[in-house]
């Protein structure tokens, strides 16, 4: 896996971990605001578009 594709996949795991989480009783409202913050903008890192993996690249995978 490229390293773009390996760093949203994680990125993605992170955020539906995250997700997870805030809708667990107790769960820290701010914790969530301010990691889903960082991690959304993470995405937007490299420039003015979100990260994507580059064209040819098979991420994600069709489903099916």
């Amino acid at each position: 896996m490229c390293p773009t594709c390996a760093d949203l996949a994680i990125t993605s795991a992170l955020i539906s971990d995250l997700s997870d989480y805030a809708n667990t009783p107790g769960a820290d409202a701010e914790f969530v605001d301010v990691t889903a913050y960082g991690l959304i903008i993470s995405l937007y890192a490299t420039g003015e578009t979100p990260l994507y993996p580059p064209p040819g690249h098979d991420y994600p995978r069709p489903i099916g």
